[in-house]
């Protein structure tokens, strides 16, 4: 388990690297969003709209073990065909034990079988050194495949850790398994 792993091994490997006396004041990860964008098929299938919903929740449920939150469209954009009250994304935050479990199952199994994946650039992390990652096949999850899914579903991740800066930031995901490439 990663929740054991961190307290007895990646706590003291922090404290040591940052120059951190206090144990409370080492960075942890804070939460993740998970999400997946819907807006494309519902605009271009209005008729099945439900079925989309349905299935893009099944996976994101299957991921995270928690069930999504449906964000609609605050305003019509006729430009992009969409209407007020739409269904545009599917969302879950993760926290504490379930973040942890999430953590460890994207960095052992979903990154490693994304397919040309070769690592998080400096891209991909903002100025606090959070990670902000987009996929294009949320089956590279083992709990999302499924005869149930009829379409392929892209998701984005966002972590959050607790450092004050970029470097501590940084050095946790670098300590907590994940291939940065900076």
């Amino acid at each position: 388990m990663l929740r054991e792993e961190f307290n007895q091994k990646i706590l003291p490997l922090l404290k040591e690297e940052l120059g951190i006396k206090n144990d409370l004041r080492v960075p942890r990860p804070l939460k993740a969003i998970v999400q997946i964008g819907i807006g494309k098929f519902v605009t271009n299938n209005p008729d099945q709209k439900d079925t989309i919903v349905e299935e893009a929740s099944y996976i994101l449920s299957r991921i995270t073990g928690q069930k999504p939150k449906i964000v609609t469209a605050k305003k019509s954009v006729s430009g992009f065909k969409l209407r007020k009250g739409q269904p545009v994304a599917l969302l879950v935050t993760l926290r504490k034990k379930r973040l942890l479990d999430f953590i460890e199952r994207f960095v052992s199994y979903a990154l490693p079988r994304a397919k040309d994946f070769k690592g998080i650039y400096r891209e991909n992390l903002d100025k606090k050194g959070n990670i902000n990652v987009g996929l294009r096949d949320a089956t590279i999850f083992p709990e999302a495949i499924s005869d149930k899914i009829k379409r392929q579903y892209g998701f984005m991740v966002n972590l959050v850790g607790s450092g004050r800066s970029f470097n501590e930031n940084v050095a946790l995901w670098r300590l907590l398994g994940f291939p940065l490439k900076i």
